[in-house]
């Protein structure tokens, strides 16, 4: 005979389970502020305004928060993505000697994000970091 209890803690980890699978941020047509931001440098441009489409597999990989401005590590790799209790974050890894790299972080809504790719452009020894807040504005057309 099973018991009521086991039978509920058994629904509730299959419950918790489907919630984590759960996409981190509902898909659709998002409208990004994107600022670039240079150490000890005001007003670097003007804020970038980007519409985008974002997929369920671009939410699930981490691509709907990758770089947005004209940078060179927008062509290197997403590594150790993460979403999970409202936050993301992941890594940007360059191949080759004198590779940049960065570290991301973002809060995260169902329709709206906010985050920082910190950037090393490696052999240039030079940092910078991209700023966006990105809000849905419905459905991809």
């Amino acid at each position: 005979m099973r018991s009521p209890a086991l039978i509920a803690a058994a629904i509730g980890a299959i419950a918790a389970g489907s919630a984590a699978a759960e996409s981190p941020l509902l898909p659709g047509l998002y409208e990004v502020e994107v600022r670039i931001s240079l150490p000890n440098v005001q007003d670097v441009a003007r804020p970038l305004l980007v519409t985008r489409c974002i997929t369920p597999d671009d939410a699930d990989s981490g691509r709907a928060f990758f770089v947005l401005s004209d940078n060179p590590l927008k062509r290197c790799n997403l590594v150790d993505f993460e979403a999970a209790s409202g936050k993301a974050s992941y890594r940007i890894e360059c191949p080759g000697p004198n590779r940049g790299h960065a570290i991301a972080s973002f809060e995260l809504g169902k329709t709206a994000y906010r985050g920082t790719i910190n950037m090393n452009m490696g052999g240039k020894n030079m940092t910078m970091a991209e700023v966006q807040a990105g809000k849905r504005a419905g459905d991809c057309p």
